[in-house]
């Protein structure tokens, strides 16, 4: 069983988090602040160390964003989904940047947190819908350039899935709207990536947005 660690200086929300996914997941660790979650992982051999840890991002004394940081020093195995009750464009980006590897809001449904769990152990990462919509409208904003670059290494069916994958949509929802094969949406991913260069799809989608590709 997947083990996990919360960090989030709201009791409340915290027990409510670990009630939810307790038949799913097994939580070894529990803490108010960033920095008592720290000083867990620096005591405790590696082997002891969770392999996931949901962060809330907005915390006192040291926010979720700088821990991240600290969390990947200590241990860059553990994977760090990062919680919030905003949908703060920037703090997504400063998140990612500091090796967050997914990306919820707090009230999203118990199967998508269990999704994004599990994409994040099998090496990927993930975004709640309504955070990737607003990410991809901020990333339009700020970082396409005013003229179209050429040279798109991405097919249309190619641009299709990658939108798809940002919004949210699993494997077999794309398969489902696009009446593929789930071996072939698979096939797709994992071109696309190698296009991009790139290992997930939030580095994807920075990267297509970046060179006007989608």
């Amino acid at each position: 069983m997947i083990t996990l660690a919360v960090t989030d200086d709201n009791e409340l929300l915290r027990r409510n988090i670990m009630e939810r996914l307790r038949e799913n997941f097994h939580f070894i660790f529990e803490a108010g602040s960033a920095k008592a979650l720290l000083r867990f992982l620096k005591v405790n051999k590696q082997e002891l160390h969770p392999q996931v840890i949901l962060m809330d991002i907005e915390m006192d004394e040291m926010d979720g964003i700088e821990a991240v940081r600290h969390v990947k020093e200590i241990n860059p195995a553990i994977k760090v989904i990062m919680l919030t009750v905003f949908e703060d464009d920037e703090k997504v980006l400063n998140a990612i940047k500091a090796g967050a590897d997914g990306y919820l809001v707090k009230d999203e449904k118990k199967e998508r947190i269990i999704e994004c769990i599990h994409d994040v152990m099998s090496g990927g990462s993930y975004m709640s819908p309504s955070v990737a919509i607003k990410t991809m409208r901020y990333l339009q904003q700020h970082y396409i350039p005013k003229e179209t670059v050429p040279g798109n290494p991405l097919s249309p069916r190619e641009q299709e899935i990658l939108l798809l994958v940002i919004d949210g949509n699993s494997y077999s929802d794309i398969a489902a709207k696009l009446f593929i094969s789930m071996a072939t949406v698979k096939s797709h991913i994992y071109h696309i990536y190698e296009k991009l260069h790139v290992s997930n799809k939030m580095e994807a989608a920075k990267t297509a947005t970046s060179k006007g590709w989608l």
